[in-house]
């Protein structure tokens, strides 16, 4: 017996589609999803980013920016999979052809030390969303030129960057020792919620995509360690390099 997961349909007659947004200007074709809060509203404040819309209240309400040159958008999609793939349906909708999508990330391997950089190369699919839109697999990979060519422009900005495999999950709260020595046995350096199905949204729709993440609390250890890894300055220095011309 399958799974519902595994009933993977590749049509394109959706009942419900998603609708574009109407924002001051229009959208812009290229986007950066930040998760970092703080740090779009640091550019705002310096009128580095300026708001020309938001989503609906019904999911959250979150603010639209742009550059002052309308060059790229900004937003924050919401966390995990199902939020943030729909955020990011509307942005396509929208007319958005580019996507950069800046995180964090519990380090899953030594290695992957705080503030630590990676461009996402390969996925693991442990979340619901993505099987919507590809067919069921245990990974999704990453557009291998798109990849090299983001770990190069970071360079350019002065931020270090190697490639590494994520697993991405839909409960954070379930990720349980055996299941992060697994994912450390598979090679997997980091986890977060959200790679894998913005990753497949984006393959499904023919959008250009890159995931960055930096290594945050870690889950490597004996225990849970926070790291203070909201307060890090890797999240300021990550946005400043996305809507940076070298990254589009």
């Amino acid at each position: 017996m399958t799974i519902p997961l595994e009933e993977f349909d590749d049509s394109d007659d959706s009942v419900l589609r998603p609708r574009p947004i109407a924002v001051d200007g229009g959208f812009p074709d290229t986007a950066v999803l930040c998760f970092f809060r703080e740090a779009i509203e640091e550019l705002r404040e310096q009128g580095r980013l300026v708001q020309i819309g938001k989503f609906s209240d019904e999911i959250g309400g979150a603010g639209i920016f742009a550059t002052p040159d309308h060059r790229v958008a900004v937003f924050h999609p919401g966390v995990g999979g199902p939020l943030s793939a729909h955020c990011l349906e509307q942005a396509i909708a929208s007319g958005v052809r580019s996507v950069l999508a800046i995180g964090g990330a519990g380090a899953l391997a030594e290695e992957f030390s705080r503030d630590d950089v990676i461009v996402v190369e390969s996925a693991v699919r442990d979340e619901g969303t993505s099987f919507h839109y590809l067919p069921p697999g245990r990974r999704v990979d990453f557009d291998p030129d798109e990849v090299q060519r983001i770990v190069r422009a970071l360079g350019e900005h002065g931020i270090s960057a190697r490639v590494g495999v994520t697993w991405t999950t839909d409960a954070d709260f379930r990720e349980t020792r055996a299941r992060v020595e697994r994912r450390r046995a598979e090679g997997c350096a980091a986890v977060e919620m959200e790679a894998a199905s913005l990753a497949a949204v984006c393959q499904f729709r023919g959008v250009r995509f890159a995931h960055v993440l930096y290594s945050g609390d870690a889950l490597h250890g004996e225990s849970w360690s926070e790291r203070a890894w909201t307060t890090s300055s890797r999240r300021g220095q990550l946005l400043e390099a996305a809507i940076g011309p070298r990254m589009q």
